[in-house]
């Protein structure tokens, strides 16, 4: 189902937390309005010291195109757009960054001062703020807009986290209380912050949080779609880990489809000691679909430093000339 933005005024809900995310936003025409309506919720600019913004611990990692990106274009114009910050609420003297990490990060390598509005917010709206901010500037993955209902709602019902997630596996098995006030808040509150139904939320959304690190990694950077990482769900067991890693990478870097995902982990569980033994894949296809990575990483090197091309172009002679001597063979038999 394609995602659309998510409508903030039925996020937020709080008058006043739509106020300052609209403000932050600049969703006002005018200047004078934008002041007036920063006066009136508390929010004022700053220039910060990059180092004093602490990141929220749930950020995705960053895209190192999009800083260098930016950082060319704060090199000759300048911050264009605040960050969003509020208090941080454990360390005194810093900021925690609800909004504009790749921003927070350009101003660091570059050595600037980082132009920030402060809000003062509970963990509640700061939760809230850095979902619609994150939301509109570009559009959470799955992961993320998990990780973001589910931290929405154990501030809510003031719950640990695994606590909330536990509601709805209950719920999907038919063995909670439908009528009790943690589920009909949970039904009150999820429309608000994700466009997402319930039933689906529970289906393909929340087990992505139980993934293994690396996949975990992966989707949180966008480099793999959530969908392809829900096929290699059945390889979270540690013995499978090495197996999931390199189909991971191999997933990654030759774009290899749902389809064939499944089909390749569905070979290594039927081989796994406790299922029955299938035939395996034919030694061509193994070898040839090897050759294909290795030429998919190779086109990814930008550049080779003398050292590595010559022991690379080495075990390349060395790779063709066992082949051509297997063909010969064949050739005469």
């Amino acid at each position: 189902m394609p995602k659309t933005k998510l409508d903030m005024t039925n996020m937020l809900g709080d008058p006043k937390t739509l106020k300052v995310v609209t403000a932050l936003e600049g969703g006002l025409n005018a200047k004078q309005d934008l002041n007036q309506v920063l006066a009136e919720v508390g929010v004022t600019t700053r220039q910060l010291a990059p180092e004093d913004l602490i990141p929220r611990k749930k950020n995705r990692p960053l895209d190192e195109e999009k800083v260098e990106s930016l950082m060319q274009s704060i090199r000759e114009i300048g911050v264009l757009e605040d960050l969003i910050a509020r208090p941080h609420p454990e360390i005194s003297g810093k900021y925690e960054l609800l909004g504009g990490n790749h921003r927070r990060e350009s101003c660091l390598r570059l050595g600037k001062l980082a132009p920030t509005k402060i809000v003062h917010v509970d963990d509640l709206l700061a939760a809230k703020i850095a979902g619609a901010t994150n939301a509109l500037r570009n559009q959470l993955n799955a992961l993320e807009e998990a990780d973001m209902v589910i931290e929405v709602l154990s501030l809510e019902l003031k719950m640990p986290e695994p606590d909330v997630e536990a509601l709805f596996w209950r719920h999907s098995n038919k063995t909670n209380d439908p009528n009790s006030f943690q589920w009909r808040t949970i039904e009150a509150i999820v429309p608000t912050v994700t466009s997402v139904a319930i039933s689906s939320f529970t289906r393909h959304y929340l087990p992505l949080r139980k993934l293994p690190q690396d996949l975990l990694d992966s989707v949180r950077s966008g480099r793999l779609h959530y969908t392809k990482a829900e096929k290699l769900i059945p390889l979270k067991h540690p013995r499978f880990e090495s197996e999931r890693k390199l189909l991971l990478q191999e997933a990654i870097v030759c774009n290899l489809s749902t389809t064939e995902l499944l089909e390749r982990v569905n070979r290594l569980l039927i081989k796994s000691p406790s299922i029955k033994q299938q035939k395996p894949e034919p030694l061509h296809k193994m070898l040839t679909r090897r050759v294909k990575l290795v030429q998919q990483q190779i086109g990814q090197i930008k550049t080779w430093d003398s050292a590595s091309q010559k022991e690379v172009e080495k075990l390349l002679t060395k790779l063709e000339s066992k082949i051509q001597e297997l063909s010969e063979k064949q050739s005469n038999s």
